[in-house]
């Protein structure tokens, strides 16, 4: 009888273990994905209005954005429900990230320097936000406002 608790014991310790581990890996990953600048200040911010049934249209435009630009880009789900969505972009010297809705509708993309050590000019990134624009003025109704 004790050889059967005591080989049960450590199996169960196992389970939660594993099942601990799986929860503060999902938390980590929701917890980066909301703030994958922490710490670092936006050198520009973008806020994105869409009607929310055009995100497909949205997410195609930014896949565009950042094959003209030559960003890598990954458009994730943060959710179970696939309500929320990060839109990354990066690149040797410049990086995005944006939310998806932050409000119904709306992204908000912060760009930040890659290697603060190493600052691109500021009209490098004024220049890919006015492409942005055009971009995003192909989503009948969408605005693009620089904060």
């Amino acid at each position: 009888m004790f050889t059967k608790k005591a080989k049960l014991t450590p199996f169960i310790y196992l389970l939660i273990g594993l099942l601990l581990g799986f929860l503060g890996s999902k938390l980590a990953i929701a917890e980066k994905a909301t703030d994958t600048s922490a710490g670092k200040t936006p050198i520009r911010t973008v806020e994105i209005t869409i009607d929310p049934s055009q995100q497909d249209e949205l997410f195609e435009q930014m896949q565009k954005f950042a094959e003209e630009w030559r960003y890598a880009i990954r458009i994730a789900p943060l959710d179970e429900n696939s309500k929320q969505f990060i839109i990354e972009m990066w690149r040797l010297d410049m990086k995005l990230v944006g939310i998806y809705p932050s409000d119904p509708g709306e992204l908000k993309i912060s760009f930040y320097y890659t290697n603060p050590a190493v600052p691109v000019p500021g009209m490098f990134f004024d220049t890919e936000i006015r492409d942005m624009k055009n971009f995003i003025s192909d989503i009948p109704g969408a605005t693009l406002n620089v904060k």
